[in-house]
């Protein structure tokens, strides 16, 4: 048997501003990364890679 479950939910003050500068910043930070995996900077020494 299924039931349902009521949820209510109360967002604090300034919630959705805060919310999205969040999302904001992680979607900045994600796109820096990329960016530094496809051009990485000549300046630092490349990753040894184990052979095995």
């Amino acid at each position: 048997m299924k039931q349902d479950i009521k949820v209510k939910l109360t967002l604090s003050e300034g919630y959705e501003e805060r919310f999205t500068k969040a999302c904001i910043q992680a979607a900045r930070k994600r796109v820096e990364n990329q960016e530094k995996e496809r051009h990485p900077d000549p300046a630092l020494p490349a990753r040894k890679v184990a052979m095995g």
